[in-house]
């Protein structure tokens, strides 16, 4: 019987994740993720990472799977307490870690090598550390969008510009920032904590949305690709061939650059409005593909698939 279809064993998953979430209070990808899941019937029982105890977590009965994101890094449990307690649960215990894994990064490499013999399941949206260690239980799998509600958004006059970064300026981010301004000036603007429904309307009005190179390759990318993509936005995004063989082309979903030489051509081009029938049909594409097959219950159906069904997961979607 299919896990991720409509027939499917009805689970008790306990999720252990920032449901808090206080540096942003007003979008989570744990909320995105728990409702996924309980569009598929499971039920959830989400304890804060931050604030949970092992007798909190093992106080719960009947647990199908344990889930959790940074379990033992970030939270109320250090490491070491962390392993013990995987130890004393029976249930399957399965990880999704989101960021970039770094080599020289003191904390995610170790975390995961010290975590993974104790775990199920692992996932990791980094597929280049993922096809470079081969770990059997460890899988590629990138983000997605909330499908909470993903209708077109509003333009909105006080997000009008050329081109648009969002997120925080911080870290190698400041020199990606500097060099746009730099060439565009107050043609450019940043938008910070714009989420939900605001993010659907600032994609209906900003002209181009770009994406940094870092810290990007051929198998990673940040979850701003899915979020604009599925928000309506049109994306000038570093091209990757992990983003082809999940189906995404570069010119029939998003605008792809390789440098940035290559960036300020691609940026130039899709601003100057004689080619914005081109570039609506991208932009048009670009949603259509993410709202069809890059969702958190995307995501989440590939996951119990593979937890449940143990064959490999289809990372080619």
């Amino acid at each position: 019987m299919a896990i991720g279809s409509d027939t499917m064993k009805k689970l008790k998953i306990l999720y252990y994740g920032n449901h808090s979430n206080p540096a942003n209070k007003s979008d989570t990808t744990e909320k995105h993720i728990k409702w996924a899941f309980e569009q598929l019937g499971h039920e959830v029982v989400a304890l804060d990472e931050n604030k949970a105890t092992t007798d909190d977590i093992l106080a719960v009965k009947d647990v199908d799977m344990f889930f959790c994101h940074k379990g033992g890094l970030h939270g109320n449990l250090p490491l070491e307490l962390f392993i013990k307690l995987l130890n004393y649960l029976t249930c399957k215990k399965v990880f999704w870690y989101f960021d970039k894994v770094f080599f020289m990064r003191r904390e995610s490499e170790p975390w995961i090598e010290a975590i993974a013999p104790y775990m199920e399941h692992g996932f990791l949206t980094d597929g280049t550390w993922v096809n470079r260690h081969k770990y059997e239980n460890i899988h590629w799998l990138p983000q997605g969008i909330g499908n909470e509600d993903t209708a077109i958004g509003t333009p909105k006059e006080k997000y009008t510009c050329d081109v648009a970064f969002t997120g925080s300026p911080y870290g190698e981010r400041r020199e990606f920032i500097g060099f746009l301004q730099d060439l565009y000036g107050d043609k450019f603007r940043i938008f910070t904590n714009v989420f939900n429904r605001d993010l659907y309307d600032l994609c209906a009005t900003a002209k181009v949305f770009v994406a940094p190179m870092y810290p990007t390759d051929q198998f990673y990318w940040s979850s701003r690709f899915y979020m604009t993509l599925g928000s309506g936005g049109f994306l000038v995004h570093p091209e990757c061939y992990g983003l082809k063989q999940r189906g995404f082309i570069s010119g029939k979903h998003y605008a792809g650059y390789k440098n940035a030489n290559d960036l300020k051509k691609v940026i130039d081009y899709f601003i100057d409005p004689k080619n914005e029938k081109e570039k609506k049909e991208i932009q048009m594409a670009g949603y259509k593909r993410c709202i069809e097959t890059a969702t958190y219950l995307h995501r989440v159906k590939e996951l119990l698939e593979t937890v449940y069904e143990e064959t490999p997961i289809n990372q080619y979607k």
